[in-house]
Order: structure tokens, then C-alpha cells, then sequence
């Protein structure tokens, strides 16, 4: 009776002494600590026996979390939460530690009320800079920890079930709780791991749009520069050209030229994704100032309806321009085409660049991942778009074509 009453005492102690350090308030015994210990004890004798018994005791520690340690409910939230994570992981920790070197000289009772001697001495001597450090190594090394805990399971299951039946019955329910709190661990890792993918996702995502809409307005502020430059060009014309026919030429023939370095200026008329527009009209821009002549078809088409994020559709535009843009660099013939347009009730995106004839199997081996014939770091792009493509079930199609006598590579999304 004694025993059992101590196995009781520092079972309280060690919960209420848990509880204060998660709570982050200094452990104080007042006089009503007696009125609840009393409660506590009455009450463990008689649900002892009980069906509910279990869920009776942490009914009754929540309620106490509330009235007598936590201040809102978001904080007796995590403070029972942990204090029913941590005590039964430090029993189970203890005892599979010692068990087998005392149970033949203590009952079970005994042990337990060891065991919870132990607890209260680690809670008390743990400081909170320790519990900041002991958090970190946890998030750091959770699948060891894991995989350790993991390990003590089975350990405990074993030998309980084993002919020796070194694990007491009494501690089946710090196991069964450890298991639980394994189970929760899963759970909250892959939880995290979702989390993380989401979050980075999320920041390539707003990279990408960043960099569209700060190259859209680095080549509007540019494209303001140079028509205030135009603009006075022509003014001047007429002081350097008295001959009024050849005035009229040379302004046809310079504005003409105005005209064809911002043909590009379409672009910014469609009634489309603004994030679509900046997006190509950079990149229009950029090419043409290395020299790319684009030859470009892009109707108003209203993204919503395609069946594809914009964030994947941008990727997927970006990948196939740049390639044929990297692969005109070195030629002396810089024409590609670019149609993005709706055609058959399907969304087509097709980017041409002009290429020697390329067979079959040299077309398969550019979505081979890292194959490149520009070196090392690259030969990932078409591979990522053919994965992003697979995803919606939409298709890629390569293939030699003919423009203005000239062969062209082709690459052409169907969605």
C-alpha cells in the first residue's frame, strides 16, 4: 500500500514538475497542491479498475493544465500535449534502460516509482537553455531519434512477449503511449517535409515572377530612353536635311526602323496573364538585343481555361525559348518563331529556331536528363518540362520543319 502510494506521489510530482517547466513557470507548491493530490490519488484508486479509466486521468490533468499552469487554451494545448509526449518516453527510456538489471530485486510498483525519481531529478536539473538545445538536436536529428525510439519499441515489445517477460505488464501503457507518440512523430515529419516542398515552391514561384516583372520593367525604362532619343532625332532631321524629299525619306526609313525594334510592343496589348505578357516581352527584348530576329504569333488567350498553373506554363516557355536562343547564339542565321495560340480547341505552344536536320534518335536523347552539347550543368531543362508536361497529361512533339526554305527545329506543346 505504502509502495503503491509512493509510486502515486512521484508520479504526480513529475507530471506537475513537467508541466511547470512546459508552461516556462518557475515550479512553486502552494496549499491547495495538497487538495489536488488528494483528488489525484482518490481518483487513481477508483478508476483504477475502470474501462475509462485512462481517459478519466488525462481529463483530469487537461483540466488541471488549464486552472492550475496555462493562462489560454492555446497554451494548455501544448503543454498537456508535450507533457503526455514527454513523461511517457522518459519512462519507457528509463525503465528499458534498467529493467533487466532490477527487476529481479524490485517489484513492479518499486520500479515505477524509480523510474518517476528519475524523471523529477532530469526536469528539475533541465534548464531552459537546455530545452532550446535539446529542440534544436531534435529537429535536427528527428528520424535518428526516430529510429531509436523505434528501436526501444521493439525492444519492449519483445520482451514482454518473450517466455522471460522481462517487460511488467504495468508499463504496457507508457508503451502503448510511446507507440502513439511515434505514430505522431510520422505523421508530423511528413507533414513537414509537404510543408517544406510547399514553402520552396513557393519561393521558386515568387523568384520567377520577381525576376518577370523586374525584366519587364528594366526594358520599358530602357524603351523610354531611347524614344526620347528618337523623338529628338527626328526634330533635328530638318536642320541637317534641307531637301524636303529626301527630309520625308530619311524620316519614312528611321521610323520604320522605330517600328521594327518595338514590334515587340504588341505583346503588351493582349488581353491576357499580365504576368504572361511581362514574362514573354522580356524575353523578347533580351533576345533581340543578342541579335535574335523573332518572328511571333501570340493570341489573346485566356490562361484560366488551360488546364496548366501559370507558374509550370512560364517554366515551360522558358525552357524551350532559351534553348533555342542558346542554340542560335553561334549561328550566323539568328530566326526562330514563336506561336502561342489556340488551335483545334487545344492550347498550342510552339517555338522554332533555325537548326541543322536533326534524326530521331538525336531528338529522343535531348530529354535524356543531363544530356547537353553545352558541357556540364545543363541537359536538365526538357527533362523538366517533359516531367511538368506529364503531370497534366499534356504531350511534347519535336520535329524538322520547313519555313522560307530554311530547316527549323520545332518544339510544340499540345495541351
Amino acid at each position: 500500500m505504502i509502495v503503491k502510494f509512493l509510486e502515486f506521489l512521484t508520479e504526480y510530482l513529475s507530471i506537475i514538475f513537467c508541466m511547470n517547466k512546459m508552461a516556462r513557470q518557475q515550479i512553486k507548491i502552494h496549499w491547495y497542491s495538497l487538495l489536488d493530490f488528494t483528488c489525484y490519488v482518490l481518483m487513481m484508486y477508483a478508476v483504477q479498475n475502470a474501462s475509462y479509466g485512462k481517459l478519466i486521468i488525462f481529463s483530469y490533468w487537461f483540466v488541471y493544465t488549464k486552472i492550475r499552469v496555462a493562462n489560454t487554451w492555446k497554451q494548455t494545448v501544448k503543454t498537456f500535449i508535450g507533457t503526455i509526449c514527454i513523461i511517457p518516453m522518459l519512462q519507457i527510456l528509463i525503465y528499458a534502460t534498467i529493467s533487466e538489471r532490477m527487476q529481479t530485486m524490485f517489484d513492479a510498483y518499486f520500479m515505477a516509482t524509480s523510474t518517476n525519481i528519475l524523471i523529477i531529478i532530469v526536469v528539475l536539473l533541465c534548464r531552459q537553455k537546455h530545452l532550446a538545445v535539446l529542440m534544436n538536436l531534435v529537429t535536427k536529428f528527428r528520424k535518428v531519434l526516430f529510429l531509436i525510439l523505434l528501436l526501444f519499441l521493439f525492444k519492449c515489445l519483445f520482451s514482454y512477449f518473450s517466455e522471460y517477460k522481462l517487460i511488467n505488464a504495468y508499463f504496457m501503457d507508457p508503451l502503448a503511449t510511446c507507440f502513439l507518440i511515434i505514430a505522431l512523430m510520422v505523421i508530423i515529419g511528413v507533414s513537414a517535409e509537404n510543408e517544406k516542398k510547399h514553402k520552396a515552391e513557393e519561393l521558386r514561384i515568387y523568384k520567377l515572377y520577381t525576376k518577370t516583372f523586374e525584366d519587364a520593367v528594366m526594358t520599358i525604362r530602357m524603351k523610354q530612353h531611347e524614344f526620347d532619343n528618337h523623338i529628338n532625332a527626328i526634330k533635328c532631321m530638318q536642320y541637317t536635311i534641307h531637301n524636303m524629299g529626301e527630309l520625308i525619306d530619311e524620316q519614312d526609313k528611321y521610323c520604320n526602323k522605330i517600328l521594327q525594334d518595338n514590334k515587340y510592343n504588341k505583346l503588351l496589348k493582349l488581353n491576357m496573364s499580365p504576368i504572361l505578357i511581362g514574362y514573354l516581352y522580356s524575353k523578347f527584348t533580351a533576345a533581340s538585343a543578342q541579335g535574335m530576329n523573332i518572328d511571333y504569333e501570340v493570341q489573346d488567350v485566356n490562361i484560366e481555361c488551360v488546364n496548366i498553373l501559370i507558374n509550370d506554363l512560364i517554366e515551360i516557355i522558358g525552357i524551350l525559348f532559351d534553348n533555342a536562343v542558346d542554340a542560335l547564339r553561334n549561328q550566323i542565321d539568328r530566326e526562330m518563331q514563336v506561336r502561342i495560340l489556340f488551335e483545334d480547341d487545344k492550347f498550342i505552344i510552339s517555338i522554332a529556331n533555325i537548326s541543322s536536320w536533326k534524326t530521331n534518335s538525336e531528338i529522343e536523347k535531348f530529354f535524356e536528363y543531363g544530356y547537353s552539347t553545352k558541357g556540364k550543368e545543363h541537359g536538365i531543362g526538357l527533362c523538366r518540362a517533359n516531367t511538368i508536361l506529364k503531370q497534366y497529361k499534356a504531350s511534347m512533339q519535336v520535329e524538322n520543319v520547313t519555313i522560307n526554305d530554311m530547316n527549323y527545329l520545332c518544339f510544340k506543346v499540345v495541351i
